[in-house]
């Protein structure tokens, strides 16, 4: 065995380690598996040539070898990986999308080194060109992997995944331009009727492909700046809301704190009210005037006190909607001073919560059901946990979840939204869910 053979062969090993690395972090990095690692990695290992056998077996043309490969990865994702069904989908489109755009930069430079030509040795000149073809394939595998982790590490595009309207935005015109490619390749590589193989013919589709790979890394760009536009309004808005709400707590502070230093300035008269009336003997308006002093005086308590300002002033305000659709509403939150956690973190979290469970207290139409809102806040080492139980109608499968509002892609990321800021607490949210109630559950680490 010559040492251009064991070149070759070291070579094609290490392009076929690559050819299953790559599929493997994408599908990793976007998705995540549901199993260990290592059992999807044995399966890419005895199954990742199926692809290619089938395009053997079937003589698939080239223009269309990334179908058996679009297979294989989404089936992948269906039996390994977590998410929506549509979100593999897009995932393995997006995948496929940066393979062609390579594969077609790769197979440019597999005719280019038809042009190397050793003298007298047809053998070696073979080779050499098969060597040549390896690492220029084994260096576009590199760079497919450098643009991955550069996109991965620099652009939020894995959050733009969860919203569908964004990916369209990247997945249709990157999927035109490589259906464009496959067409061009097709006219310039199958048809030599028409135009002989050239090397101008191949440098040219050289440079359409890197301008196409160049395109699909700006429309990641581009799709970035979209998501993190649409994420600063949403920030935005709901810090208006938030400033809002506190305006409107701070007010009816104000207002009992007059009300209280009113009712101080009084009581002396009512005392005297008081002992006029039992004097008198008159005992049933002396009761009376005793439970209106109690009346007024529970009305001067505060309904909400947790030692967060914050959350005094988003629970204060879902206490008074709550309050007016006859929704019996306790709350029993203690925050204790010193907490790491962001305000618009924990307004999110309890607006969230607090209005899944005010909208499925609304729904209930049997009046036999009693509608409550009851939330609670526990201390455990460094965690906090707050529980928000709800009465609601019937039962729901907490992975059955969703929104019947007409806009579903606003309303129905209340529960992913908590569930993202309890991931960055390194907490986690768990519902528990019977007959008529709901309790949803969530752990932050916030000391």
């Amino acid at each position: 065995m010559t040492v251009f053979s064991i070149i070759e062969k070291m070579l094609f090993v290490v392009s076929c380690i690559l050819n299953i690395y790559i599929p493997y972090i994408v599908i990793k990095r976007f998705l995540g598996f549901r199993i260990k690692p290592q059992y999807v990695i044995i399966t890419m290992l005895i199954t990742g040539n199926i692809p290619f056998l089938i395009v053997k077996e079937l003589n698939i043309e080239s223009v269309y070898q990334w179908i058996p490969t679009t297979v294989y990865i989404f089936v992948l994702s269906l039996i390994f990986c977590k998410g929506t069904c549509l979100k593999k989908l897009i995932v393995t489109i997006i995948y496929n999308c940066f393979n062609e755009l390579i594969q077609y930069i790769t197979v440019t430079v597999i005719y280019i080194s038809d042009y190397i030509v050793i003298l007298n040795s047809p053998v070696q000149t073979q080779q050499i060109r098969d060597i040549v073809n390896y690492l220029f394939l084994i260096t576009s595998q590199l760079i497919y992997i450098l643009i991955l982790n550069f996109i991965l590490k620099n652009y939020c595009i894995d959050n733009g995944i969860k919203d569908f309207k964004y990916m369209l935005f990247f997945v249709v015109p990157n999927v035109f331009i490589v259906v464009l490619l496959s067409e061009y390749f097709n006219f310039y590589y199958k048809n030599s009727n028409v135009v002989d193989i050239s090397l101008f013919n191949n440098l040219k589709m050289m440079g359409l492909a890197c301008m196409a790979l160049i395109c699909a890394v700006l429309t990641v760009t581009i799709l970035d700046k979209l998501i993190k536009e649409n994420a600063l309004r949403q920030k935005e808005a709901l810090l208006a809301h938030q400033f809002n709400i506190q305006a409107r707590h701070y007010k009816d502070l104000q207002i009992q704190f007059k009300n209280t230093r009113a009712f101080k300035h009084d009581i002396n008269n009512h005392l005297i009210c008081i002992k006029n009336l039992i004097a008198n003997g008159d005992i049933k308006s002396t009761e009376q005037y005793i439970k209106k002093i109690t009346e007024s005086f529970e009305k001067l308590n505060l309904k909400v006190n947790t030692g967060n300002p914050f959350a005094d002033a988003v629970i204060s305000e879902k206490y008074n909607i709550s309050i007016d659709k006859n929704i019996d509403f306790k709350c029993n939150v203690k925050m204790l001073n010193g907490i790491k956690m962001d305000p618009f973190d924990l307004c999110v979290i309890l607006g969230n919560a607090l209005d899944n469970a005010i909208e499925a207290c609304e729904k209930i139409t049997d009046e036999s059901i009693k509608k409550y809102i009851h939330i609670t806040s526990t201390f455990n080492k460094s965690f906090m946990v707050f529980e928000i139980k709800n009465s609601m109608q019937g039962y729901i499968h907490k992975n059955h979840m969703s929104t019947d509002k007409e806009d579903d892609i606003n309303h129905g990321l209340g529960l992913l939204n908590i569930q993202s800021i309890a991931d960055k607490y390194f907490g986690t949210t768990y519902i528990e869910n019977s007959e008529n109630m709901f309790e949803l559950s969530i752990m932050l680490q916030v000391l």
